[in-house]
């Protein structure tokens, strides 16, 4: 469909089409021995066996920080779930015998933070997987740890002594959400 033909001037092989008209061709060099490249078709490097095609491969930690995140914050939106509705059947028993109330706040504190810092955390993990955004993407899974982290310290706090279940899944927010920010930290130079 093409015919060859060599411009001596610049010694590089161009396609001409049917009509005799030469295509647009910009001169290229290989990335990594800096050499003209003679055959845009080609898929290496005639000199160094450089492929051409290739991208910059990046490591595998941002898709693993991003998963860690999507996973420790979706545990995160579950305990703020859990938080609430506990939050909401803790008051109606207080209520019911005429206890002090305040005693169910820690439930309303940790459910509400856990669950905004999941709604963050899964953006920071999308966007690690994307490799956009560094800041927000660090700062949404730090706030899946801040929240795990504050969970245990109302936990402690109002010494709510039946939820080994919330401390458990917890314990899997804080290793995920701490993996996945030292993945980010890592990873910083992927970032677009």
């Amino acid at each position: 469909m093409f015919n060859f033909e060599i411009e001596l001037n610049r010694k590089r092989v161009l396609p001409v089409s049917p009509s005799g008209k030469k295509k647009v061709n910009l001169l290229l060099n290989c990335a990594k021995c800096g050499k003209e490249i003679l055959d845009e078709a080609s898929s290496f490097c005639a000199y160094c066996g450089n492929p051409f095609d290739s991208k910059p491969k990046g490591s595998d930690l941002l898709t693993g920080a991003g998963i860690l995140a999507i996973i420790a914050a979706t545990f995160s939106g579950a305990i703020g779930t859990i938080g609430i509705i506990t939050y909401q059947s803790y008051i109606s028993y207080l209520n019911s015998i005429g206890a002090d109330t305040s005693l169910g706040t820690g439930f309303l504190l940790f459910g509400i933070f856990a669950l905004i810092s999941s709604i963050f955390g899964v953006a920071g993990g999308m966007l690690a997987l994307a490799r956009k955004r560094f800041k927000f993407s660090f700062l949404g899974i730090l706030l899946v740890l801040a929240s795990a982290l504050f969970t245990f310290i109302v936990i402690e706090r109002y010494q709510y002594g039946y939820v080994d279940v919330m401390v458990l899944s917890e314990i899997s927010t804080v290793v995920f959400s701490l993996t996945s920010t030292i993945f980010v930290a890592k990873s910083k130079t992927e970032f677009n």
